[in-house]
């Protein structure tokens, strides 16, 4: 487990006495406190609530780090580089000897305006760890504007992207066994003389230990689950829900994938991917498999990537009966959409492809005679409704 783990500062939920394991500020705003500069002589500075790194002529890269270190985590910030400058971010990045001289290596995500932005590369560790066939340009970073970040790493898979769009899904098992964990660096790469000065600005750096979460789907079988319903494990680790010939519509309640134990106040994180249309569901705190609707809570899976107008508690990341989502973030069809429940006593909050778009009090709504503790399930809705579910996997918490 990584050091950091225990030193978590968790803010408190003012509505409920229980902590919310979100995100921590990595930078204070103020000041560089907590990082160390790893090679090079680039300098750093703090500048109107960001850091910002300028270049030094005939400087190798220098690498400004966090001197905590990190293995599974959610990271995101935004990032502002000048033109002629490429850049990035380290992650589970070390220093030969551990000293600050010594050079940096490890993954590193791309800050570049030449397309290839969020792509992962091995510094001093390989070269690019995506795969030269997987790294098509894209036009998602903007050249003089912030640009956001989103950077999930879970054992030895990386996922990244910037300003909402996904770019990398990448699995390396060999990086993650060389380095599973390590610092967070922000890089200013080396220029030659005669060039520059280049800057490149960071604000907003805030990380969410994923280091305590467990898997609830193993990847490989239904281990730790029950269901009559066709889930089927699949090569690449996902798990599709494919109804049989003749199996429609959503109240086949045994047919739903639920788990054998029960979850009070958790985490729960997981990814999906509909086809055009597609419909399911995300139940927790069921109190009875037999009538999961009446006795437990849904967070609506539905293609709601062309609805337009105002959303009800019946479109994507609603929770039904009860809540509409505040903002419309569908991913188009076949692509994947990432959700996190979070149910600490009354309190819920879904946030969907990086958007809280729930934050409610269960007390306060039609869900009120819920119980706190239950199953949890996901939906068979029935022909024609294949859906895949990948990354599954909870925190509890006391």
């Amino acid at each position: 487990m990584p050091r950091t783990a225990a030193l978590l500062l968790f803010a408190l939920v003012t509505s409920a006495p229980a902590a919310d394991p979100g995100f921590v500020d990595l930078f204070n705003g103020e000041n560089l406190n907590g990082w160390t500069q790893r090679n090079g002589t680039a300098t750093y500075r703090v500048e109107d609530d960001a850091i910002v790194g300028t270049t030094s002529e005939g400087s190798p890269n220098s690498f400004l780090c966090t001197d905590e270190l990190y293995g599974d985590f959610e990271l995101t910030f935004d990032v502002k580089v000048d033109s002629a400058l490429n850049s990035g971010v380290q992650i589970r990045s070390q220093s030969v000897g551990d000293v600050p001289e010594g050079r940096v290596n490890g993954p590193q995500v791309e800050i570049a305006t030449n397309g290839t932005a969020s792509y992962i590369y091995g510094e001093a560790a390989g070269g690019w760890m995506t795969p030269d066939e997987d790294r098509v340009p894209h036009d998602y970073f903007q050249d003089g504007e912030w640009n956001n970040y989103r950077v999930v790493a879970f054992g030895n898979h990386i996922e990244t992207w910037v300003n909402g769009h996904p770019v990398s899904d990448l699995t390396h098992q060999e990086r993650y066994e060389s380095h599973p964990e390590g610092f967070i660096g922000l890089q200013v790469h080396g220029i030659p003389a005669g060039e520059g000065p280049y800057e490149v600005r960071w604000r907003n750096l805030k990380l969410r230990d994923l280091s305590e979460f467990k898997p609830l789907y193993n990847g490989k079988d239904l281990t730790g689950w029950q269901t009559t319903g066709n889930w089927l494990p699949q090569d690449d680790g996902s798990l599709l829900i494919q109804p049989r010939e003749g199996e429609e519509g959503w109240q086949r309640y045994s047919d739903y994938l639920s788990s054998e134990k029960k979850y009070g106040d958790f985490v729960l994180d997981l990814e999906y991917a509909y086809p055009p249309g597609g419909n399911s569901g995300v139940y927790f705190r069921i109190g009875d498999l037999a009538n999961p609707v009446d006795t437990g809570i849904e967070a609506q899976i539905l293609d709601c990537s062309e609805t337009e107008g105002e959303l009800t508690n019946h479109d994507h990341g609603g929770i039904i009966r009860a809540a509409a989502p505040s903002k419309n973030m569908s991913r188009p069809p076949h692509e994947w959409n990432r959700m996190v429940v979070t149910c600490i006593g009354s309190h819920l909050q879904v946030e969907l492809n990086g958007e809280q778009i729930i934050d409610m009090q269960l007390d306060d709504s039609p869900l009120s005679d819920r119980p706190w503790e239950g199953y949890i399930s996901l939906q068979d809705h029935g022909r024609p409704n294949d859906i895949k579910f990948r990354h599954i996997r909870i925190r509890e918490l006391d």
